[in-house]
């Protein structure tokens, strides 16, 4: 079965929603509001066409660095697989949907600037006690309770080469 691979261009009309899963997931929905235009030579003039509104969907990675990034009202490009949902309203009336499940989602750099900030892998980031806030260091020190951090025991490495973590 063949796929309907698709670009839309347009604008998120909420910022987007997380929706986490059973296995520990995350998903991402936003919806995309898409005005097409088009020359009316009878007006001499750009005249809109009917806005369509399409729901994204985003998994994993995408979906977090979507919700990270993406605000209500910012211009979107989105590309993914299109399909359609159908179903039966509260009022029996039948109901339909336009969604994408995206595979790549960017700001329309046509209105704007951005600043692409690559995240940080999970090795990169530091274990956190969540009581206080404090950053544990890794390996045994960081598994007991009876740690000597704080002590003149514990000496710090210092390095050239070593740097602290930005947060």
């Amino acid at each position: 079965m063949r796929d309907i691979q698709t670009t839309i261009m347009g604008n998120a009309t909420a910022d987007p929603t997380a929706h986490p899963q059973d296995d520990g997931s995350v998903t991402a929905k936003v919806r995309v509001a898409v005005t097409g235009r088009y020359y009316n030579s009878s007006a001499q003039d750009f005249t809109d066409r009917k806005t369509e509104f399409v729901t994204v969907f985003a998994r994993k990675g995408l979906a977090r660095n979507l919700l990270a990034s993406v605000h209500k009202g910012q211009p979107l490009i989105v590309t993914g697989r299109l399909n359609t949902s159908e179903w039966t309203g509260e009022d029996n009336t039948a109901r339909h949907s336009l969604n994408i499940q995206a595979e790549s989602i960017g700001h329309d750099l046509s209105y704007g600037t951005t600043s692409f900030v690559r995240p940080l892998r999970s090795t990169d980031v530091p274990d956190v006690n969540p009581d206080t806030g404090e950053v544990l260091l890794a390996g045994a020190a960081a598994d007991s309770e009876e740690s000597s951090v704080g002590d003149e025991s514990v000496e710090e490495e210092s390095t050239e080469d070593s740097y602290e973590p930005a947060f």
